[in-house]
C-alpha cells in the first residue's frame, strides 16, 4: 500500500474493502424480519394483556356479586322483625317455599304470591377495560323441591347488547353466543341460608 504524506493509505486492498450492496441489503432484510416479529409479539402480547385483565375483573364482579347474596342469604329468617316480605310463614314445611325460593324472591324482587319467579336476571352492566359488559345470574332450579334451601347460581359475564366485537374478534364475537359458551367469565355457586339449619 502506498501512502503520501503521513501514513494514510490512498487505496485499500481488496481485502480491507467495505460492505457491498449485497450484503447490506441481506441485512437489512434480516433486520426487518426481526422487527416485524417482534412488534408483531408485542401486539399479540398487548391483546392478551387486555384480555386477561378483563377476565380478572369480571371474576372479581361475580365474586362481589357472590358476596352480596351469601349476606342477603344470612339475612333471611322466618323469625326476623320486621317479617321478611320474601319469607313464606311455611317456609320450613313448604318444599316449594323453603329459603332458596325466598332467596329467589329477594335477589328479583318478586312479592311473595306472585309466580313464576324469574331463572336468569340482568344483575348490572358495567365498563371493563372500555367495553361494557353485562353480569347474568341464572337460578338452577332443577330438583329444587329435593333441596329446598340449597339455591343453585350459575354466574356469567358476557358482552353487553349494544357493545360491537370489534377488536380481535375470534374471542370476543362468540361471548354473545349461549349455543357455544363463550363468555368472559362464568362460575357457578351454591347459597344455603344460615336460617334454613334450624327447620328441621
Amino acid at each position: 500500500m502506498k501512502s503520501k504524506g503521513k501514513g494514510i493509505p490512498l487505496k485499500l486492498s481488496s481485502s480491507e474493502s467495505g460492505f457491498s450492496l449485497l450484503e447490506v441489503i441481506i441485512a437489512i432484510l434480516t433486520i426487518t424480519a426481526f422487527l416485524t416479529g417482534t412488534l408483531q409479539l408485542m401486539a399479540v402480547d398487548a391483546l392478551y394483556k387486555v384480555r386477561s385483565e378483563r377476565q380478572a375483573q369480571a371474576n372479581f364482579w361475580i365474586q362481589e356479586d357472590f358476596e352480596d347474596t351469601k349476606f342477603l342469604a344470612s339475612t333471611l329468617d322466618v323469625k326476623s322483625v320486621p317479617a321478611n316480605p320474601n319469607v313464606s310463614a311455611d317456609v320450613c314445611t313448604n318444599i316449594d317455599q323453603g329459603y332458596a325460593t325466598a332467596l329467589r324472591r329477594q335477589l328479583t324482587a318478586t312479592p311473595l304470591l306472585t309466580t313464576p319467579i324469574p331463572e336468569e336476571q340482568l344483575v348490572a352492566t358495567r365498563e371493563i377495560v372500555g367495553k361494557n359488559y353485562s353480569l347474568f345470574r341464572t337460578f338452577n332450579i332443577d330438583n329444587q323441591s329435593a333441596n329446598p334451601h340449597r339455591l343453585r347460581i350459575e354466574y356469567k359475564v358476557k358482552l353487553a347488547d349494544n357493545e360491537i366485537a370489534n377488536d380481535y374478534q375470534t374471542q370476543e364475537k362468540d361471548e354473545r353466543s349461549e349455543q357455544e359458551g363463550k363468555f368472559l367469565a362464568k362460575s357457578s355457586v351454591e347459597v344455603i341460608p344460615d336460617a334454613s339449619f334450624e327447620c328441621p
